[in-house]
């Protein structure tokens, strides 16, 4: 069950839209769904540690997207996009404002 701050967290992040539409492709507002980074135990690391990406683009496979998804091509994502690490880090430098 997520906590108060999650919640808002994940909110916060699927309201903004896809992240690597905004960043790659110029293209905000794209709806988003939260995807939770996985540690190297294929774990999930918990819900502060999500990333919002959309379904017909980055998050699972979908045919003739012309897109690269983190479900099931990683490596593929990660050369073009970043480490989800990173990606993370871009999500809270603008949502929580950091610097």
């Amino acid at each position: 069950m997520a906590t108060k701050a999650e919640k808002e967290w994940m909110d916060s992040i699927v309201d903004f839209g896809c992240l690597p539409c905004l960043l790659f492709f110029n293209a905000p507002d794209t709806p988003a769904m939260c995807h939770h980074i996985l540690n190297e135990a294929n774990r999930r690391m918990g819900h502060m540690f999500t990333l919002p990406l959309c379904d017909g683009h980055h998050h699972v496979f979908q045919k003739n997207s012309g897109k690269i998804r983190r479900h099931p091509t990683k490596k593929q994502f990660v050369a073009a996009y970043g480490t989800e690490l990173e990606l993370l880090d871009i999500m809270q430098r603008i949502i929580l404002g950091l610097k």
